[in-house]
């Protein structure tokens, strides 16, 4: 009777335990995407704001930026420089995200339509996990005129 017991007992903490650590195991998985998308929301609200700050809050400490035709890599502290003068010219009026997806290797883009002042840009956002935490790697305002 002590066996049976034991083994119910044994049993009944195994069906726990993996009960526990799928719910863990989900919970961690919900939090991981629902932080990459508030980030991502983050950076598309920083554009449609014309937000340099808070967009370059998500700059990798190496970015690709494309402003009109001018194209290079810059630093975090460039490319905030940049942006902060190019939202300074060209006051932004309307930011649509087109398109989103996410590549084989876990970077994530977003294409959209900027409208400012003095024109229109299409744009593209390359985000990739680095320690962590989503960072824009690539930034392009190409001109639509």
């Amino acid at each position: 009777m002590q066996s049976d017991m034991a083994r119910f007992l044994r049993n009944n903490t195994l069906a726990t335990m993996k009960r526990f650590t799928s719910i863990l195991f989900i919970l961690c998985l919900a939090i991981t995407v629902g932080f990459a998308q508030n980030v991502n929301e983050t950076i598309t609200s920083a554009i449609k704001l014309g937000n340099y700050k808070e967009l370059s809050k998500h700059f990798d400490t190496k970015v690709e930026l494309t402003i009109a035709t001018k194209e290079d890599s810059y630093s975090k502290a460039q490319a905030e420089l940049i942006v902060k003068n190019f939202f300074t010219k060209d006051k932004v009026t309307n930011y649509q995200v087109i398109h989103r997806g996410k590549s084989p290797d876990g970077a994530q883009y977003a294409i959209g339509t900027l409208t400012t002042t003095t024109g229109s840009y299409r744009t593209y956002v390359l985000t990739k996990e680095v320690s962590g935490t989503l960072r824009i790697q690539q930034l392009r305002f190409e001109s639509n005129d």
